[in-house]
Protein backbone atom coordinates (compact mmCIF):
# COMPACT_ATOMS: atom_id res chain seq x y z
CA UNK A 1 0.00 0.00 0.00
CA UNK A 2 2.84 2.37 0.89
CA UNK A 3 4.74 1.56 -2.86
CA UNK A 4 4.32 4.09 -5.15
CA UNK A 5 1.64 2.93 -7.76
CA UNK A 6 4.13 3.38 -10.61
CA UNK A 7 6.82 0.95 -9.28
CA UNK A 8 6.79 -2.81 -10.35
CA UNK A 9 5.91 -5.09 -6.91
CA UNK A 10 6.56 -8.88 -7.12
CA UNK A 11 5.47 -11.03 -4.44
CA UNK A 12 7.48 -14.70 -3.47
CA UNK A 13 4.75 -16.85 -2.00
CA UNK A 14 4.60 -20.44 0.22
CA UNK A 15 1.96 -21.17 -2.39
CA UNK A 16 0.05 -20.44 -5.42
CA UNK A 17 -2.84 -19.62 -3.54
CA UNK A 18 -2.71 -15.95 -3.89
CA UNK A 19 -1.61 -16.11 -7.24
CA UNK A 20 -5.02 -18.77 -8.15
CA UNK A 21 -7.07 -16.10 -6.31
CA UNK A 22 -6.50 -12.72 -7.05
CA UNK A 23 -5.62 -13.77 -11.04
CA UNK A 24 -6.53 -17.25 -11.86
CA UNK A 25 -9.79 -16.80 -9.91
CA UNK A 26 -10.82 -13.74 -9.29
CA UNK A 27 -13.75 -13.63 -12.31
CA UNK A 28 -15.64 -16.32 -10.73
CA UNK A 29 -14.99 -15.23 -7.00
CA UNK A 30 -15.98 -11.49 -7.82
CA UNK A 31 -19.20 -12.92 -10.07
CA UNK A 32 -20.36 -14.82 -6.72
CA UNK A 33 -19.34 -12.06 -4.06
CA UNK A 34 -16.88 -14.13 -2.96
CA UNK A 35 -18.91 -16.78 -1.29
CA UNK A 36 -17.21 -19.03 0.36
CA UNK A 37 -14.12 -17.33 1.03
CA UNK A 38 -13.66 -16.76 5.09
CA UNK A 39 -11.10 -13.87 4.04
CA UNK A 40 -13.40 -12.61 1.15
CA UNK A 41 -12.71 -8.10 3.41
CA UNK A 42 -9.56 -8.62 3.29
CA UNK A 43 -8.91 -9.84 -0.53
CA UNK A 44 -11.20 -7.55 -1.75
CA UNK A 45 -9.64 -4.84 -0.02
CA UNK A 46 -6.37 -6.49 -1.65
CA UNK A 47 -8.18 -6.28 -5.14
CA UNK A 48 -9.02 -2.61 -4.69
CA UNK A 49 -5.57 -1.85 -3.89
CA UNK A 50 -3.89 -3.65 -6.54
CA UNK A 51 -6.34 -2.04 -9.20
CA UNK A 52 -5.17 0.86 -8.02
CA UNK A 53 -1.84 0.53 -9.42
CA UNK A 54 -0.86 1.22 -12.93
CA UNK A 55 2.58 -0.92 -13.09
CA UNK A 56 3.14 -4.80 -13.07
CA UNK A 57 2.36 -6.71 -9.98
CA UNK A 58 2.78 -10.64 -10.16
CA UNK A 59 2.80 -13.32 -7.46
CA UNK A 60 4.45 -16.52 -7.93
CA UNK A 61 5.32 -19.32 -5.41
CA UNK A 62 9.30 -19.51 -3.90
CA UNK A 63 11.39 -22.04 -6.00
CA UNK A 64 15.11 -21.61 -4.94
CA UNK A 65 16.35 -22.41 -1.50
CA UNK A 66 17.36 -18.68 -1.27
CA UNK A 67 13.71 -17.51 -1.47
CA UNK A 68 12.63 -20.02 0.98
CA UNK A 69 15.18 -18.73 3.49
CA UNK A 70 14.15 -15.24 2.70
CA UNK A 71 10.65 -16.07 3.74
CA UNK A 72 11.79 -17.71 6.86
CA UNK A 73 13.76 -14.45 7.66
CA UNK A 74 11.14 -12.41 6.65
CA UNK A 75 8.62 -14.55 9.62
CA UNK A 76 10.88 -14.41 12.24
CA UNK A 77 12.01 -10.92 12.06
CA UNK A 78 8.08 -10.57 12.07
CA UNK A 79 7.50 -12.63 15.07
CA UNK A 80 10.05 -10.71 17.01
CA UNK A 81 8.76 -7.01 16.17
CA UNK A 82 5.40 -8.26 17.31
CA UNK A 83 6.74 -9.53 20.73
CA UNK A 84 8.75 -6.84 20.85
CA UNK A 85 6.44 -3.70 19.92
CA UNK A 86 3.15 -4.82 19.58
CA UNK A 87 1.26 -5.77 16.59
CA UNK A 88 0.19 -3.11 14.90
CA UNK A 89 -3.49 -3.17 12.92
CA UNK A 90 -2.66 -1.75 9.29
CA UNK A 91 -6.14 0.11 8.03
CA UNK A 92 -5.83 -0.91 4.25
CA UNK A 93 -7.50 2.55 2.53
CA UNK A 94 -9.50 1.35 -0.32
CA UNK A 95 -11.21 3.00 -3.11
CA UNK A 96 -14.74 3.39 -3.47
CA UNK A 97 -14.59 3.55 -7.28
CA UNK A 98 -12.96 0.05 -7.70
CA UNK A 99 -14.99 -1.43 -5.32
CA UNK A 100 -16.73 -4.59 -6.96
CA UNK A 101 -20.25 -5.81 -4.67
CA UNK A 102 -23.02 -7.70 -4.85
CA UNK A 103 -23.20 -11.26 -7.08
CA UNK A 104 -23.60 -10.79 -11.44
CA UNK A 105 -26.93 -11.96 -11.94
CA UNK A 106 -26.44 -13.96 -14.68
CA UNK A 107 -24.06 -16.25 -12.64
CA UNK A 108 -26.70 -16.76 -9.39
CA UNK A 109 -28.52 -19.77 -9.13
CA UNK A 110 -31.45 -19.79 -5.98
CA UNK A 111 -28.86 -22.15 -4.16
CA UNK A 112 -26.34 -19.41 -3.97
CA UNK A 113 -28.33 -16.66 -3.54
CA UNK A 114 -30.01 -18.69 -0.34
CA UNK A 115 -26.25 -19.08 0.70
CA UNK A 116 -25.85 -15.62 0.32
CA UNK A 117 -28.78 -14.18 2.17
CA UNK A 118 -27.79 -16.34 4.75
CA UNK A 119 -24.35 -15.15 5.17
CA UNK A 120 -25.41 -11.40 4.79
CA UNK A 121 -28.40 -11.66 7.33
CA UNK A 122 -27.31 -10.56 10.76
CA UNK A 123 -27.60 -13.40 13.81
CA UNK A 124 -28.78 -12.87 16.78
CA UNK A 125 -26.51 -13.97 19.02
CA UNK A 126 -27.75 -16.38 21.98
CA UNK A 127 -25.81 -16.33 25.14
CA UNK A 128 -26.05 -20.20 25.64
CA UNK A 129 -24.58 -20.41 22.77
CA UNK A 130 -21.72 -17.81 23.06
CA UNK A 131 -20.72 -19.20 26.56
CA UNK A 132 -20.85 -22.89 25.37
CA UNK A 133 -18.62 -22.06 22.34
CA UNK A 134 -15.99 -19.80 23.60
CA UNK A 135 -15.18 -22.64 26.32
CA UNK A 136 -15.11 -25.36 24.23
CA UNK A 137 -12.69 -23.30 21.78
CA UNK A 138 -10.80 -22.00 25.37
CA UNK A 139 -10.21 -25.91 25.82
CA UNK A 140 -9.07 -27.03 22.61
CA UNK A 141 -7.02 -24.29 21.50
CA UNK A 142 -5.25 -24.45 25.29
CA UNK A 143 -5.20 -28.32 24.85
CA UNK A 144 -3.41 -28.30 21.16
CA UNK A 145 -1.73 -24.57 21.05
CA UNK A 146 -3.99 -23.86 18.08
CA UNK A 147 -5.83 -20.76 17.01
CA UNK A 148 -9.07 -22.23 15.95
CA UNK A 149 -12.60 -19.49 15.44
CA UNK A 150 -15.91 -19.73 16.00
CA UNK A 151 -16.78 -21.21 12.21
CA UNK A 152 -14.17 -23.81 12.93
CA UNK A 153 -16.00 -25.56 15.59
CA UNK A 154 -19.38 -24.93 14.02
CA UNK A 155 -17.91 -27.08 10.90
CA UNK A 156 -16.33 -29.96 12.74
CA UNK A 157 -19.40 -31.17 14.02
CA UNK A 158 -21.03 -31.64 10.37
CA UNK A 159 -17.70 -33.63 9.16
CA UNK A 160 -18.55 -36.78 7.00
CA UNK A 161 -17.61 -39.21 9.67
CA UNK A 162 -20.35 -37.65 11.94
CA UNK A 163 -23.83 -39.66 11.55
CA UNK A 164 -26.32 -36.89 11.13
CA UNK A 165 -28.62 -37.51 13.94
CA UNK A 166 -24.79 -37.92 16.04
CA UNK A 167 -24.30 -34.29 14.42
CA UNK A 168 -27.75 -32.61 15.32
CA UNK A 169 -26.92 -33.80 18.85
CA UNK A 170 -24.05 -31.65 18.78
CA UNK A 171 -25.72 -28.76 17.32
CA UNK A 172 -28.01 -28.81 20.32
CA UNK A 173 -25.48 -29.42 22.87
CA UNK A 174 -23.40 -26.41 21.41
CA UNK A 175 -26.53 -24.26 21.45
CA UNK A 176 -27.71 -25.97 24.48
CA UNK A 177 -31.09 -26.60 23.37
CA UNK A 178 -32.20 -29.86 25.54
CA UNK A 179 -34.29 -29.49 28.21
CA UNK A 180 -32.42 -30.37 30.84
CA UNK A 181 -30.70 -28.95 34.06
CA UNK A 182 -31.17 -25.03 34.41
CA UNK A 183 -34.11 -25.01 31.83
CA UNK A 184 -36.47 -26.87 34.20
CA UNK A 185 -35.09 -24.50 37.22
CA UNK A 186 -37.40 -21.75 35.96
CA UNK A 187 -40.87 -23.48 35.31
CA UNK A 188 -42.89 -23.43 38.32
CA UNK A 189 -44.12 -27.17 39.85
CA UNK A 190 -41.56 -28.29 37.55
CA UNK A 191 -38.02 -27.31 39.78
CA UNK A 192 -37.48 -31.32 40.55
CA UNK A 193 -36.58 -31.75 37.19
CA UNK A 194 -33.45 -29.72 37.33
CA UNK A 195 -32.17 -31.87 39.33
CA UNK A 196 -30.61 -35.32 39.19
CA UNK A 197 -32.52 -38.10 41.14
CA UNK A 198 -29.22 -40.24 41.43
CA UNK A 199 -27.03 -37.90 42.19
CA UNK A 200 -28.70 -34.89 43.54
CA UNK A 201 -26.89 -31.83 41.78
CA UNK A 202 -27.59 -29.93 38.90
CA UNK A 203 -28.70 -32.14 35.87
CA UNK A 204 -26.20 -30.68 33.31
CA UNK A 205 -25.12 -31.80 30.23
CA UNK A 206 -21.54 -32.27 31.50
CA UNK A 207 -23.16 -34.22 34.47
CA UNK A 208 -24.85 -36.37 31.70
CA UNK A 209 -22.08 -37.51 29.61
CA UNK A 210 -19.22 -37.69 32.16
CA UNK A 211 -19.93 -37.46 35.72
CA UNK A 212 -23.56 -38.79 36.50
CA UNK A 213 -23.62 -42.05 39.03
CA UNK A 214 -26.44 -43.45 37.28
CA UNK A 215 -25.86 -46.48 35.50
CA UNK A 216 -24.40 -45.36 31.38
CA UNK A 217 -22.00 -43.20 31.09
CA UNK A 218 -19.33 -44.80 33.83
CA UNK A 219 -19.99 -48.19 32.14
CA UNK A 220 -19.79 -46.92 28.27
CA UNK A 221 -16.62 -45.10 28.93
CA UNK A 222 -14.78 -47.62 30.70
CA UNK A 223 -15.26 -49.86 27.03
CA UNK A 224 -14.98 -47.03 24.97
CA UNK A 225 -11.13 -46.49 26.67
CA UNK A 226 -10.70 -50.22 26.18
CA UNK A 227 -11.18 -50.24 22.66
CA UNK A 228 -8.67 -46.96 22.44
CA UNK A 229 -6.06 -48.04 24.14
CA UNK A 230 -5.81 -50.47 21.24
CA UNK A 231 -5.15 -48.25 18.76
CA UNK A 232 -2.09 -47.32 20.83
CA UNK A 233 -3.06 -44.05 21.67
CA UNK A 234 -3.48 -42.08 25.48
CA UNK A 235 -6.67 -42.59 26.95
CA UNK A 236 -8.52 -39.40 29.75
CA UNK A 237 -12.21 -39.78 29.84
CA UNK A 238 -13.60 -36.82 27.75
CA UNK A 239 -15.33 -33.62 29.60
CA UNK A 240 -18.30 -32.35 27.54
CA UNK A 241 -15.81 -29.74 25.77
CA UNK A 242 -13.87 -32.90 24.52
CA UNK A 243 -16.93 -33.82 22.92
CA UNK A 244 -17.53 -30.90 21.51
CA UNK A 245 -14.60 -30.22 20.08
CA UNK A 246 -14.08 -33.65 19.24
CA UNK A 247 -14.24 -32.43 14.82
CA UNK A 248 -10.34 -30.44 16.33
CA UNK A 249 -8.91 -32.75 18.13
CA UNK A 250 -5.72 -33.99 16.53
CA UNK A 251 -3.47 -37.26 17.49
CA UNK A 252 0.49 -37.58 16.73
CA UNK A 253 2.82 -39.94 17.03
CA UNK A 254 5.84 -40.03 18.51
CA UNK A 255 7.87 -38.30 16.13
CA UNK A 256 5.24 -35.93 15.99
CA UNK A 257 3.45 -37.26 12.66
CA UNK A 258 -0.39 -36.63 11.97
CA UNK A 259 -1.96 -40.08 12.57
CA UNK A 260 -5.50 -39.01 10.35
CA UNK A 261 -6.84 -42.59 10.73
CA UNK A 262 -6.64 -42.30 14.55
CA UNK A 263 -8.19 -38.62 14.42
CA UNK A 264 -11.37 -40.22 12.60
CA UNK A 265 -11.75 -43.19 14.79
CA UNK A 266 -11.67 -40.63 17.92
CA UNK A 267 -14.38 -38.61 16.01
CA UNK A 268 -16.18 -41.90 15.18
CA UNK A 269 -16.15 -43.25 18.70
CA UNK A 270 -16.30 -40.51 20.99
CA UNK A 271 -19.81 -39.09 18.92
CA UNK A 272 -21.07 -41.86 19.07
CA UNK A 273 -20.33 -42.71 22.73
CA UNK A 274 -21.74 -39.82 23.82
CA UNK A 275 -24.94 -39.98 21.84
CA UNK A 276 -25.66 -43.70 22.94
CA UNK A 277 -25.26 -42.06 27.25
CA UNK A 278 -27.49 -39.28 26.06
CA UNK A 279 -30.14 -42.04 25.02
CA UNK A 280 -29.50 -43.70 27.68
CA UNK A 281 -30.42 -41.20 29.72
CA UNK A 282 -33.35 -40.47 27.77
CA UNK A 283 -34.48 -44.10 28.51
CA UNK A 284 -34.37 -43.82 32.23
CA UNK A 285 -35.65 -40.56 33.30
CA UNK A 286 -38.51 -40.14 30.30
CA UNK A 287 -39.25 -43.87 29.17
CA UNK A 288 -39.17 -44.90 32.81
CA UNK A 289 -40.35 -41.81 35.07
CA UNK A 290 -42.99 -43.54 36.79
CA UNK A 291 -40.05 -45.99 38.32
CA UNK A 292 -37.22 -43.38 39.88
CA UNK A 293 -35.83 -47.29 41.01
CA UNK A 294 -35.24 -48.53 37.31
CA UNK A 295 -31.75 -48.55 35.84
CA UNK A 296 -30.17 -50.54 32.65
CA UNK A 297 -27.92 -53.43 33.84
CA UNK A 298 -24.54 -53.26 33.02
CA UNK A 299 -25.03 -56.41 30.75
CA UNK A 300 -27.54 -53.88 29.11
CA UNK A 301 -25.27 -51.44 28.77
CA UNK A 302 -22.26 -53.57 26.98
CA UNK A 303 -24.67 -54.99 24.94
CA UNK A 304 -25.73 -51.59 23.41
CA UNK A 305 -22.36 -50.50 23.19
CA UNK A 306 -21.17 -53.52 21.17
CA UNK A 307 -24.09 -53.32 19.17
CA UNK A 308 -23.71 -49.18 18.51
CA UNK A 309 -20.06 -49.72 17.30
CA UNK A 310 -20.55 -52.89 15.17
CA UNK A 311 -23.32 -51.00 13.56
CA UNK A 312 -21.30 -48.23 12.63
CA UNK A 313 -18.31 -50.55 11.94
CA UNK A 314 -20.87 -52.59 9.42
CA UNK A 315 -21.66 -48.83 7.71
CA UNK A 316 -18.13 -47.51 7.54
CA UNK A 317 -17.77 -50.89 5.52
CA UNK A 318 -20.86 -50.50 3.30
CA UNK A 319 -19.70 -47.47 2.39
CA UNK A 320 -16.76 -48.71 0.78
CA UNK A 321 -18.91 -50.63 -2.03
CA UNK A 322 -18.35 -49.56 -5.26
CA UNK A 323 -21.43 -49.20 -6.34
CA UNK A 324 -21.63 -45.63 -4.51
CA UNK A 325 -18.73 -44.68 -7.16
CA UNK A 326 -17.12 -41.55 -6.62
CA UNK A 327 -19.28 -40.98 -2.80
CA UNK A 328 -17.88 -44.34 -1.60
CA UNK A 329 -15.30 -44.44 1.58
CA UNK A 330 -12.04 -45.23 0.38
CA UNK A 331 -11.13 -48.90 1.16
CA UNK A 332 -7.97 -47.87 2.85
CA UNK A 333 -9.21 -45.26 4.52
CA UNK A 334 -11.91 -47.73 6.37
CA UNK A 335 -9.01 -50.64 6.62
CA UNK A 336 -7.03 -48.13 8.83
CA UNK A 337 -9.10 -46.55 10.88
CA UNK A 338 -10.65 -49.93 12.15
CA UNK A 339 -7.22 -51.03 12.39
CA UNK A 340 -6.21 -52.63 15.69
CA UNK A 341 -9.63 -53.03 17.07
CA UNK A 342 -11.65 -56.35 15.70
CA UNK A 343 -12.04 -59.44 16.86
CA UNK A 344 -9.56 -62.32 15.76
CA UNK A 345 -7.59 -59.61 13.32
CA UNK A 346 -5.41 -62.04 12.48
CA UNK A 347 -7.51 -64.49 10.97
CA UNK A 348 -9.05 -61.40 8.83
CA UNK A 349 -8.49 -61.88 4.94
CA UNK A 350 -6.58 -58.07 3.93
CA UNK A 351 -9.85 -56.67 2.74
CA UNK A 352 -12.09 -57.72 5.69
CA UNK A 353 -15.07 -54.82 4.19
CA UNK A 354 -16.38 -57.45 1.80
CA UNK A 355 -17.98 -59.80 4.81
CA UNK A 356 -20.19 -59.20 7.57
CA UNK A 357 -19.08 -61.61 10.09
CA UNK A 358 -16.34 -58.80 11.37
CA UNK A 359 -16.91 -57.34 15.12
CA UNK A 360 -14.93 -54.86 17.19
CA UNK A 361 -12.38 -56.22 19.42
CA UNK A 362 -13.88 -56.67 22.74
CA UNK A 363 -16.49 -58.70 23.88
CA UNK A 364 -18.07 -57.23 27.33
CA UNK A 365 -19.42 -59.81 28.25
CA UNK A 366 -15.90 -62.36 28.67
CA UNK A 367 -14.31 -58.93 29.71
CA UNK A 368 -14.08 -58.00 33.23
CA UNK A 369 -16.85 -57.32 35.47
CA UNK A 370 -18.35 -53.74 34.69
CA UNK A 371 -19.46 -51.77 38.02
CA UNK A 372 -22.76 -51.79 38.46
Amino acid sequence: QLAPKDSPIHFICETDLLRDVLCKDLGASEDLDWLGFRNRRPLRTLVNILRQRCATTSFRKADSSDEWKSIVLGRSLTMKLAIEHGAITVQAQANPDFNLSGARLSKLSQRTAYRLIRRNRATATRTATERITLTTLEHINKLQKSAYQMSDLWRSIRRSDIRRPVSDFLWKCLHNAYRCGHFWARIPNYEDRATCTTCGVEDSMQHILSECRAPGQREAWKLTGQLWRRKQAVWTKPKLEDILSLGLRHWTSTNDKKRPFVERMWRIMISEVAYLIWCLRCERTIGHADDPSWNHSPKTIAARWEAMMNRRLHLDAAMSHRRFGRLALQKKVVLNTWCGTLRDEQALPDDWTVINRVLVGINPSKHERLPG
